[in-house]
């Protein structure tokens, strides 16, 4: 198989062209949110249909199965995915249609148990891939029956001069790397300005970095409501402190060390259902 046009860590490419070289009828791409998993889905379907990945996502034969606003996935869904696998293909390639399942993490334990049948009787000719920044929230005999790829965050130096050759300006890429936290997903869509599910979270975090310690408490009472938003906040801002204490010195690196303790825990907080209220508040105070 030729080489995908994407910039990829090299034990992410390492484990990509095993894939190509002998693809099994599951894959699972686990890597974080931004961390490009869609894009090498796509390009993973259009290398093994034969097509262009541009063509992927309107392809007759490609299905992409995605939670509407960080929903569950329910059952409803697989049982569209079972007729659309009922239907017949032309084609005597090895694969010929594509399903893939972007954030599968998201997918109800009913749903689960639905597509588990399908992995166990897998449809001649299909190639599913699953997309999950947790893969320990899918069923242990899901992740079995699947060849697993682990997504990982490129160097900046590679990211840096992958983007320079597409065009963009190097101070604007240093700040899109700065802003995403080296994610390479989430910095194309801030070089291109082109919608991603973390923008609006990068947006926030921008602007509460920015901001005084007045003007971000006055905003914890609109943040507390919008759980799923503030997590990805606070995803945003551990990246970027990750990126930043790369080259930060003293009173900037302590003040990074901090972003990046007190986001940690305040994300623990929220995922054990702590009062959201409470713990913005103890983090707008520390940021």
């Amino acid at each position: 198989m030729s080489n995908l046009n994407l910039l990829l860590h090299p034990s992410t490419q390492q484990q990509t062209s095993a894939f190509l070289d002998e693809p099994s009828h599951a894959l699972i791409l686990v890597g974080p949110a931004g961390s490009g998993k869609l894009s090498l889905a796509l390009q993973l379907s259009g290398q093994l249909l034969g097509i262009d990945t541009s063509a992927v996502s309107d392809y007759a034969y490609v299905k992409i199965i995605r939670p509407l606003e960080g929903k569950a996935i329910g059952i409803e869904a697989v049982r569209e995915l079972e007729h659309f696998l009922s239907l017949k293909v032309p084609g005597r390639q090895r694969f010929n249609r594509v399903v893939v399942i972007e954030n599968s993490h998201l997918l109800g334990v009913e749903a689960q148990n639905a597509l588990l049948k399908t992995l166990e009787e897998p449809p001649t000719g299909t190639l599913l891939i699953l997309t999950t920044a947790h893969q320990q929230s899918l069923l242990a005999t899901i992740r079995s029956r699947s060849q697993q790829i682990v997504v990982m965050r490129p160097e900046i130096r590679a990211l840096s001069t992958y983007f320079s050759k597409q065009g963009f300006d190097a101070s604007a890429i240093q700040q899109a790397l700065a802003i995403s936290g080296g994610l390479p997903g989430l910095t194309q869509s801030l070089l291109g300005n082109t919608d991603h599910p973390l923008l609006l979270a990068t947006i926030r975090a921008r602007e509460l970095l920015a901001q005084s310690t007045f003007e971000r408490l006055i905003q914890v009472d609109e943040l507390y409501r919008q759980r799923s938003l503030c997590v990805d906040i606070l995803f945003i801002l551990q990246q970027m402190a990750h990126v930043s204490l790369q080259s930060a010195r003293g009173d900037s690196a302590q003040h990074w060390r901090t972003i990046l303790n007190v986001s940690y825990e305040a994300n623990s907080a929220l995922l054990a259902s702590a009062q959201p209220k409470l713990v913005l508040t103890n983090l707008m105070l520390q940021i």
